[in-house]
């Protein structure tokens, strides 16, 4: 029985303090949480006064944007892009469909989502490696409010592993971590 007992706690713990995520190389210097991010080398420049208003908007293939859980994958944006904009001091706004300008300044961003999977923490604490990899593949177009020039465009691609155990990164986390990105990439106000 000890020994039962024994066996069932190593296999705890060696789930639990398994890798947090499959780091990959990014051209900036994050934090060790956010090191799963990979963001293309394009840089992106922001006019200052479009850097005051940022309109987010998802959008993808058909059968990206028909799935079952995209209306949960778009809260999470919604809800992780505001935070961030609090944050930065910069109004926020979430379109459902792709924004048109509207002559005043600020940044529309164009998410559009390659492809998904979301792995929530839930599902990740009862089931751990069993859940499979959280990743995003999406590609954002930073363009004018004011009358839609184009800004730039970059792509972020995130993923973690599942044997991460508990502690790999879900999608909430890859989320914030793209956002964190995108707010470095525009700049706050100045």
């Amino acid at each position: 029985m000890k020994r039962i007992a024994f066996a069932s706690s190593l296999a705890a713990s060696i789930l639990i303090t398994g890798c947090a995520s499959s780091p990959k190389n990014t051209d900036r210097t994050q934090a060790a949480d956010t090191a799963y991010t990979v963001r293309t080398a394009e840089e992106v420049r922001v006019p200052n006064a479009a850097k005051r208003k940022v309109v987010l908007a998802l959008t993808g293939p058909k059968a990206i944007t028909e799935s079952k859980d995209w209306s949960e994958f778009k809260r999470e944006w919604r809800e992780t892009f505001a935070e961030h904009a609090s944050d930065a001091s910069v109004a926020y706004s979430f379109s459902d469909a792709t924004p048109s300008p509207t002559g005043e300044d600020g940044t529309i961003l164009l998410v559009n989502v390659a492809d998904y999977r979301i792995v929530g923490i839930g599902a990740r604490i009862f089931f751990g490696a069993m859940t499979g990899n959280a990743f995003i593949d999406a590609r954002v177009k930073f363009s004018s409010l004011r009358d839609g020039t184009l800004f730039g465009e970059q792509s972020y691609n995130t993923s973690s592993s599942a044997w991460g155990g508990i502690f790999a990164k879900m999608t909430p986390q890859q989320v914030d971590s793209i956002a964190s990105n995108i707010f470095l990439d525009l700049g706050g106000p100045k």
